[in-house]
Parts: C-alpha cells; sequence; structure tokens
C-alpha cells in the first residue's frame, strides 16, 4: 500500500493546473477508520476492500459526504460548513477526486451501471398472475358505494382474481348497507365480489385455530375485532386482506378513495432513488386539478401491476433504465444503495393522492421536499390553500424507488414473499409496517408512481385551528417505530425467518424492559423530535422575511409551542400518555408490554398462519 493518497485539505494546489470535477455523483462509502502511527488514519472500504491513508481531516469533511451529490457540491457544502476554507476550493477538489480513484468514494455512475444488469425473478411464479384487490371500510357506506362505482367504470375487474369488501364496522346499520352495496354492485364487476365482514371473519378464524390450535393467541390477536372492540382497527383489517391474499400479489384500497388516474404536475420521465419526502402542490377546489385527468387507462388496479414483483433490474427495462442517472441518486447514501441490488424486488407499489393528505395535522409542510416548499411560497394563494384547505396532490411527479414505503390510499403488495403482519391496533401501522418490512427485507424496495387517485373524505374536510398545531401529540408507543430501524444493523442474518425471529425477541425485550427505561426512551425521543423540528423551523423563519405573513405567523407559532413542549417534556413530573387515551403512565406501559409480547408471538406463528388461509382459501 502506497501512502501518496494521505492528501491534507490544507494542501496547497495550482488552480491552473487543468483538474475539473468529474461528470459524476459519488458518496463517501461504507469505511472504517483505523488510527496509525504519525496520526494519520487507515481507511478501509468494507463493500470493496480498498484502502489507503489520510489524515484526520480528511475523515472529518468526508463524513460530510455520505449522500450523493457531485464533487463541487460537496466541495461547496465542506466549505459552507469551515468558512475559513473558501481559499482551498481546488485543495479539496483534488482530495475528492483522490479519495474517488482510491474506492473511498462510491461512484453513481458505476451504480446505475451495475443496477442495469438484468436479473428476472423466477421465485414467484404462478399460473394466475391476476391480483387480488381488497377494499378497507368502516362505517362509511357512502364513500364505499362511491369507490365500487369507480371500480366499476374504470378497472379491467375481469383481471382481479377477487374483489373483497372487508368490513370492519361495528354499526348493524352501515353494516347491512355495505351487504347491500355488494350485492347491488356484483353484477356491475366482472370478477368474484365477496363481502367480507364479522360473520365472514369469525369463520375465518375458527378454520385457523382448528387447523392450527397451539396458535389460537396469535390468530386471534392479529385479527380478531371482539379482542380489539375498543380500539382503532385498521391493521386488524390489513392483516385480513393479507391472509385472503396469501400467495398472490394484492392491491389495497381505502374506502375513501376513488378509482381514477391523474397525472402529476410536471411529469417527466427520469428515475430516482432515495428516502427524500414527497413533492406536494395545492389547490383551492377540485377543478383547478381537473385538466390532470387521464382518460386513456384510468384503472389503477392495473398501472399498479406494471411493476409489482419484479426485480429491480426488470422494473428498470419496464420503466425505461436509460432514465436512471447519476443525478437520479441525489439525496441516496452509501448505505441505501449498497443494499440496492439488480435482483432487489419491488414488495410495494404506491401511488400519489390528490385531496385530502391524509395526516391528522399539517405541521408536515415545513418537511416536505424543498422544491415544494419553495413553489409553496412563491405563491400567497397556494401558501392560503396549503393553511387553510385539504385539498393537496401529494406524490411524485417520476417513477421514484425507496428504501421503505411511504403508503397510499391505493396500495400495491407482493404478497407471494412473507410480507410482516400489521399490528392490529392505533394509528401509524402502516408507518411501523413499512420499518418492519424494510428490516425483514433490507435489499427490497418500494416503487413510487407517478400519478395519483383521488382520495376524498366524505364530508369534506378543513384544517381547523387544532390541526395547525405543532404541540407534539401524546403518542406512546410510537417512539418505538424508528427503534425497528436502528435495529435493522444489528441483525446479521440475510434470511426472511431469521430476520423475522430477530424482530420476534427485540419485541420481547421492549416488553421486559422497566417502566423507567421505556418512559426515559419516549422522554428522549419527544425531546430529540421537539427539537429537531424547532431548530428546522427556525432556519425557515430566519430567511422567510419575504414570505406570506401567515406563513410567519404559521412559523413562530409553531416555534412558541415546541419550546414550551421541550420545557414540558423535560421535567420530571413528564407523565406518559398516548394510545389508548384513557390509560397513561403505569398502567399504559403495562398495556403496550402485553401487546408487544402479543405481537411477538403472532410474528413467531405468522408464516403457519400464512399457510394455513392459504390452504383455507383454496379448499
Amino acid at each position: 500500500m502506497t501512502n501518496d493518497s494521505g492528501f491534507s485539505i490544507s494542501t496547497t494546489v495550482d488552480p491552473h493546473n487543468g483538474l475539473k470535477p468529474l461528470p459524476d455523483w459519488v458518496a463517501f462509502d461504507l469505511c472504517k477508520a483505523y488510527p496509525v502511527a504519525g496520526g494519520n488514519l487507515l481507511l478501509r472500504n468494507t463493500i470493496n476492500g480498498k484502502r489507503c491513508m489520510v489524515q484526520p481531516e480528511v475523515y472529518a469533511s468526508l463524513l460530510n459526504c455520505i449522500e450523493f451529490k457531485t464533487i463541487d457540491q460537496h466541495t461547496a457544502r465542506i466549505i459552507k460548513r469551515h468558512p475559513g476554507m473558501e481559499e482551498q476550493k481546488a485543495a479539496i477538489d483534488q482530495v475528492l477526486h483522490q479519495m474517488l480513484k482510491t474506492g473511498m468514494l462510491i461512484s453513481a455512475k458505476a451504480t446505475c451501471k451495475r443496477l442495469g444488469t438484468k436479473v428476472e425473478n423466477t421465485e414467484t411464479e404462478n399460473t394466475d398472475s391476476r391480483p387480488v384487490a381488497a377494499i378497507i371500510t368502516w362505517e362509511r357506506p357512502g364513500s364505499l358505494e362511491r369507490l365500487l362505482e369507480s371500480i366499476a367504470n374504470n378497472c379491467e375487474t375481469k383481471n382481479i382474481h377477487r374483489l373483497y369488501v372487508i368490513d370492519d364496522s361495528r354499526k348493524t346499520e352501515n353494516i347491512d348497507k355495505n351487504k347491500a352495496l355488494v350485492k347491488t354492485f356484483s353484477d356491475r364487476i366482472d370478477t368474484t365480489l365477496q363481502y367480507f365482514g364479522r360473520t365472514e371473519q369469525d369463520q375465518l378464524i375458527e378454520g385457523l385455530v382448528k387447523k392450527l390450535p397451539a396458535h389460537e393467541d396469535a390468530i386471534r390477536f392479529l385479527v380478531d375485532q371482539s379482542r380489539w372492540r375498543e380500539h382503532w382497527t385498521a391493521g386488524l383489517t390489513r392483516n385480513l386482506a393479507l391472509l385472503l391474499s396469501s400467495g398472490r400479489r394484492l392491491v389495497m384500497l381505502d374506502d375513501d378513495t376513488v378509482c381514477d388516474v391523474f397525472e402529476a404536475p410536471g411529469s417527466n420521465p427520469k428515475i430516482t432513488f432515495s428516502d427524500q419526502a414527497r413533492h406536494a402542490d395545492f389547490f383551492a377546489d377540485e377543478q383547478e386539478w381537473a385538466h390532470l385527468h387521464q382518460p386513456i387507462n384510468p384503472d389503477p388496479i392495473q398501472r399498479h401491476m406494471q411493476c409489482l414483483g419484479l426485480t429491480f433490474s426488470e422494473a428498470l427495462g419496464v420503466l425505461g433504465e436509460n432514465h436512471l442517472k447519476p443525478a437520479g441518486l441525489n439525496h441516496a447514501t452509501a448505505l441505501m444503495v449498497n443494499e440496492l441490488k439488480p435482483e432487489s424486488p419491488v414488495l410495494m407499489t404506491e401511488c400519489g393522492s390528490l385531496g385530502c393528505p391524509g395526516s391528522t395535522k399539517n405541521t408536515w409542510l415545513p418537511d416536505m421536499a424543498p422544491a415544494s416548499l419553495v413553489r409553496m411560497l412563491k405563491s400567497e394563494q397556494k401558501t392560503r390553500n396549503a393553511l387553510t384547505h385539504r385539498l393537496v396532490w401529494s406524490g411524485r411527479n417520476h417513477p421514484h424507488f425507496a428504501p421503505r414505503s411511504n403508503m397510499s390510499q391505493i396500495t400495491g403488495f407482493d404478497n407471494r414473499h412473507m410480507l410482516p403482519p400489521y399490528l392490529p391496533i392505533m394509528r401509524g401501522q402502516d408507518r411501523l409496517f413499512g420499518h418492519m418490512l424494510d428490516f425483514i427485507f433490507p435489499s427490497a424496495v418500494t416503487l413510487d408512481y407517478p400519478w395519483a387517485v383521488p382520495h376524498l373524505p366524505q364530508p369534506e374536510r378543513q384544517w381547523q385551528d387544532r390541526d395547525l398545531s405543532f404541540k407534539p401529540a401524546d403518542t406512546f408507543p410510537a417512539f418505538f417505530f424508528e427503534k425497528i430501524l436502528e435495529q435493522k444493523s444489528d441483525c446479521v442474518s440475510d434470511t426472511t425467518a431469521d430476520r423475522m425471529s430477530h424482530l420476534n425477541a427485540w419485541l420481547r425485550d421492549m416488553a421486559a424492559a422497566p417502566d423507567a427505561t421505556l418512559t426515559e426512551m419516549y422522554r428522549e425521543d419527544r425531546l430529540e423530535k421537539s427539537s429537531a423540528q424547532l431548530k428546522h423551523l427556525e432556519q425557515l423563519m430566519a430567511t422567510a422575511d419575504k414570505a406570506p405573513v401567515n406563513w410567519q405567523n404559521y412559523l413562530r407559532n409553531g416555534i412558541q409551542q415546541l419550546s414550551s413542549d421541550l420545557d414540558k417534556a423535560s421535567r420530571d413530573d413528564f407523565t406518559v400518555k398516548g394510545f389508548p387515551k384513557n390509560l397513561e403512565g403505569a398502567e399504559l406501559i403495562a398495556f403496550w408490554r402485553d401487546t408487544w409480547l402479543g405481537f411477538a408471538g403472532a410474528l413467531d406463528a405468522w408464516p403457519n398462519i400464512r399457510e394455513a388461509a392459504k390452504d383455507y382459501f383454496e379448499a
């Protein structure tokens, strides 16, 4: 090994030597640093095995280069963090080029070439490739009727294996209306349309328990409505959808959406990969997005089938492999890219939404994609729309791959793989599912299509004062969602079953933690999130002097509330509150200990439950 790469950022370089930045996007690869004699560091790339010697200040700067950017952009970022280095731009450029040459930086150009290698999916062959479609409904027969009407009008239902209406309603009046709607639309839909309510669910549960008596507790934990009668059970109905479609692809539809397709504003064919936030645009009324409607192929169910279940390289071939260019990895990290392979399966597909964004608050606005924020603030009307109307386009204007799902009102699942179950209760279960899927299948990807479907709850909702509040909701135990991602690197197994077992053991460990430990974990999560959001709002406020006044007031309000929350959450008398609302403190923690234990047991039994369900419906 030579020492010719041990450059210091303070090295003097002739700015006229003709060196130009490479036309590529690069990121600091997964390297380990080891101190050696003389004060230098030995860098070893854990992916390609290459190594070189650098000075500590070089390594410190490289740690700021973990996202893919051009060398010019990395140099500008280093100088911004260290303003005294403006005079050394050429030296920084030279060091970064040398790090690329010695293999410490990963090249986006080489990565795109690697990902284009053709790899076909040979693990999920099925003589009948038609998907199952499942509508999740709850006390909203008016919305269900509108959705079924749109399916009958816009979808090639003969291409659907079976269409289920999974009813989680509790009111007899709504249950009867939903049954009648299924009967009414059966003649207009060219596949089996089946109502799956409490009676049908109980029959499935009894069939599964008869086949798997040792797993009765796990079965009832996941899909028995009576087990969770007092709780919000959106995750439970999604578990039923997974069991009804075991061994097939699945498209899951929320009942307040519409099966129709609208193109995204400013659509283009480029392909990107990162975990960056979706883009957004804001409207005063539905007429403003009417021009985006697609009269040709307005069938979102079949559109999901375009790439669902393909390998990444197959999906690139469908979408146009030439559209994945180095700039398409902007904002991705070397860690994400090294997990991505040509054979990475597309296990989920998503699409954008037009209408209600689905969030309970609009405090997500500061965290939207920067380009969307700039576009909104240029228009007082759009800013007013964002703060007063729930009429939002949220999605992508180009095909976008991500390491984990964001979820949409119509979502595709490749349920031929061992997808994990949902936590049956509480809101946010879709985000938890996405984190678990990423944990179990670390190289899998989600594809976000560049089109949207209407999401129009009835009656139409407007933002209210409470929806503009930045005061963090009491959300114990949602803090453990992100903890799952932190555990991801600790699991070194590469098999689905072993990774599921690791997740099972981690949940049991959480359930065994003392009250004081869980309280402190929740408090720390609350403080970290509030302080990070406060810092972000202050940064936006510092540049908001020309922004609309209502946006400035919105930021001031957020800064005040988050400052107050930091004080509250740091006090000794901070009380754990969350879901369910009627519990707090030790009682709430005890409830979630039992829930985590039950979920761990359900994960352990899930492979057997899936197979039993498949046999049940094929019998």
